[in-house]
């Protein structure tokens, strides 16, 4: 299912193509559209930033966020991915914006709720998924690494890759894995069907944050694991 956010984007898409809101017009206020959707505040923000993302609508400080297109009848098919990953290489699986849960938000030093970027990727040894990454980076730092690189890191097809290492040096942020917290416990259910595992067989967990230069948070990950002794040595990624 699709994340809350992507649902309210697409409904204020579709009333745009239906001339709800053409195209010169304002997008009603975050209050509103958290009244309307019966979402969260952050949910309702990241929902807009889709349509920002799209080239849809753009934000006017003092004014609001003007629609400035419609979505095209047709759209040109992006390419497809490659059919896997190079061996050893994690897999982009997901990668779009989110509102930072509480845990999520004390990690980076940001405010519950605040708009990130949410990046999911797979390990596999052969066809089987092994470890399962989910990444959370900052609205500030994901708009850097655009404006240094071009690379919208919250679009998969934009930016598939797997490591955002090389793309934060670019943006001058030199990011340094600062913290790590390692535990075991029983997986969840999907967990337990994405990596083909027993709910009675622990997993791996590892939680890291990613520090630049400064000391300030620019990343962090939640790393699950199979204890399984035949699957490859767990391994936390720098980004």
């Amino acid at each position: 299912m699709d994340a809350k956010y992507r649902l309210v984007a697409d409904q204020l898409i579709a009333a745009i193509d239906r001339g709800e809101y053409p195209v010169g017009s304002v997008l009603p206020p975050l209050r509103e559209l958290t009244a309307r959707f019966d979402v969260a505040r952050g949910t309702a923000r990241a929902a807009v930033a889709v349509l920002v993302g799209e080239g849809l609508a753009v934000v006017r400080q003092g004014v609001g966020t003007l629609v400035c297109a419609s979505r095209p009848t047709s759209r040109p098919t992006p390419p497809p991915p490659p059919a896997s990953p190079r061996p050893g290489l994690p897999e982009v699986v997901l990668s779009g914006w989110t509102s930072a849960d509480a845990e999520v938000a004390t990690r980076l030093g940001v405010a519950s709720g605040s708009l990130v970027v949410h990046r999911i990727r797979h390990h596999r040894t052969g066809r089987r998924v092994v470890q399962i990454d989910q990444q959370w980076v900052p609205a500030e730092v994901a708009g850097r690494i655009e404006e240094h690189t071009g690379q919208d890191i919250a679009d998969r097809d934009d930016t598939p890759y797997a490591n955002l290492t090389d793309l934060m040096r670019q943006a001058g942020l030199n990011p340094v894995v600062a913290a790590v917290t390692l535990s075991a416990r029983m997986p969840e259910q999907p967990e337990c069907a994405t990596m083909r595992i027993q709910a009675t067989r622990p997993v791996l967990v590892a939680h890291h944050v990613v520090h630049d230069s400064t000391g300030r948070p620019v990343e962090t990950t939640t790393t699950v694991g199979s204890a399984d002794r035949a699957t490859p040595m767990f391994t936390i990624p720098v980004s």
